[in-house]
């Protein structure tokens, strides 16, 4: 059913007549006339009938107009939403990270995100490994990841956005004896822990911090229980610099030598975003960056050959 002739009905309706409805339209009152016709035709019944010298509504057109009604209030319902998504005054976004990248950089990026347009609804999952992130941008269950690169999909978008160095993490008795950088090689005499395996295999990065760390004295599926026994001074462990300053303000901090850095990257499906993704992506991307490029298949068969040097 043409819309515009539903609004011509009703305004026919509305205002008493042909006439006054074609003014009310700002159209020629034979557009309105011809409009009642074809609906008419369409339907195969008359819609009004003459009282005299104006229309009086048919029992079908009485029907038509409940209906009319309903099917123009929904449209303008769903115009003003979609104008209300458009203006980011409403709508939502979903993000995926993994690791600890959903509190950094991610947390700062959602927070600029609502102040500046607090109608959104922003839901972040953190599903526990690479695959399992790229496994929902595939599947359009979110539309922008957070990642450790490389990864190796040639169907997503990928933007490199810094080197994040991930540091050991100690309470203060044990920090005393570190020194800053601490030495790889000594950090495997050090009572550590680690999170559990998952699924999916691991990033460059963890691959390095398995090699230093060796065999950890507790492994946890939970960090904030690493993190607590850290500040309790029972061990120490990996963690993102930018995160440790944020989460564990008591922590002692020792850089690696030689260093140890993730690349963190942004991912997404190659097609436009939606106006609440698009405002994401202003907030997370220099100008410079904001044209993503395709993720390239692996160099060799174990991934990245050289993943954590700048």
């Amino acid at each position: 059913m043409d819309l515009r002739l539903l609004r011509f009905f009703v305004a026919i309706i509305d205002h008493g007549g042909v006439t006054r409805a074609a003014e009310a339209l700002y159209v020629a009152q034979p557009s309105v006339s011809q409009a009642l016709r074809t609906l008419e035709q369409r339907l195969g019944v008359g819609l009004f009938e003459r009282a005299g010298r104006g229309l009086r509504l048919t029992d079908a057109g009485r029907d038509l107009e409940i209906r009319a009604r309903s099917v123009l209030a929904e449209v303008e319902e769903a115009r003003t939403r979609v104008e209300r998504v458009a203006r980011l005054d409403a709508g939502r976004l979903t993000v995926v990270a993994a690791s600890t990248l959903a509190i950094h950089p991610l947390g700062p990026w959602v927070r600029r995100l609502l102040d500046a347009h607090p109608g959104l609804r922003v839901h972040v999952s953190e599903p526990g490994s690479v695959p399992a992130v790229l496994a929902e941008i595939t599947e359009g269950a979110a539309e922008i990841g957070l990642v450790e690169l490389p990864v190796h999909k040639a169907s997503l978008e990928t933007v490199e956005l810094a080197q994040d160095e991930l540091v050991i993490a100690a309470g203060a008795g044990l920090a005393a004896t570190l020194p800053d950088p601490l030495p790889r090689a000594l950090v495997r005499d050090l009572p550590s822990g680690a999170l559990a395996r998952v699924p999916g295999g691991r990033t460059a990065s963890e691959r390095t911090m398995a090699e230093v760390l060796g065999e950890p004295r507790v492994r946890s599926a939970q960090r904030r229980l690493l993190w607590d026994l850290v500040g309790q001074g029972v061990l120490v462990t990996f963690v993102s610099r930018a995160v440790a300053e944020r989460l564990l303000p008591d922590a002692e901090l020792r850089s690696l030598d030689p260093p140890v850095f993730r690349r963190v990257g942004l991912v997404r499906r190659p097609e436009a975003p939606t106006p609440a993704a698009r405002a994401l992506l202003e907030i997370a991307l220099p100008p410079r960056t904001r044209r993503p490029r395709r993720a390239a298949p692996p160099a060799t068969p174990s991934g990245d050959p050289t993943p954590d040097r700048p």
